[in-house]
């Protein structure tokens, strides 16, 4: 005799607001690399096909480790409420970690954007951009030694034009991946990309 007890829950309808969030759930798992593109493709079919909590339930079978109350109860990833608002808030927030990330680097060099990078979740939108502007930044100082020192046999026509432009770029690469991560984007630096210089990791 089976007595393992079932929430009366389970046997609700699924909302359209519950299968939205479950697909948008599987989606971010997808993008992140968690799970394949068929085994994807198969869970939001059970996603879209599921007619009870229950249903919706086993779309993440296997994959999200929760309790049968839990389950019922209103902590699987589909049932988490949206709250517009707090969602919001919590993604503007990121950004603005993220931007001021990049900004910093106006004043620290490369210490600022390291020290978000460390403090920053791993995983995290900020810890990601913390690591573009710790890369660029390091670059640019590099680009400034190498030029001080090839300055030594340069012409002082040269001289005098080299070190605006680079610092005319460091200027630009550091404003624009600000403002980049400010708005969310996922911009690549084309001097870091360009010198495939990336000594912290940018996931």
């Amino acid at each position: 005799m089976n007595t393992m007890y079932e929430h009366p829950s389970l046997n609700q309808p699924v909302t359209e607001q519950q299968r939205d969030r479950a697909e948008a759930w599987l989606q971010g798992a997808y993008a992140e690399g968690r799970i394949t593109e068929d085994e994807f493709d198969r869970r939001i079919g059970q996603v879209i096909s599921a007619v009870t909590r229950r249903d919706l339930n086993l779309a993440f079978y296997g994959l999200v480790d929760v309790s049968r109350g839990s389950q019922a109860l209103g902590t699987h990833p589909a049932y988490q409420p949206t709250n517009a608002a707090l969602a919001r808030t919590g993604e503007q927030v990121g950004k603005g970690a993220a931007a001021v990330g990049h900004f910093s680097g106006m004043f620290t060099s490369f210490f600022g954007p390291g020290l978000f990078f460390l403090l920053s979740p791993e995983g995290s939108y900020a810890r990601k951009e913390a690591a573009k502007a710790f890369n660029f930044q390091v670059l640019s100082l590099l680009t400034l030694i190498v030029a001080g020192i090839a300055s030594i046999f340069l012409p002082d026509f040269l001289e005098n034009l080299m070190f605006p432009l680079i610092t005319l770029g460091w200027f630009l690469g550091t404003i624009i991946g600000g403002a980049k991560a400010a708005q969310g984007d996922d911009w690549q630096n084309p001097a870091t990309k360009a010198a495939k210089l990336k000594i912290l990791r940018e996931q």
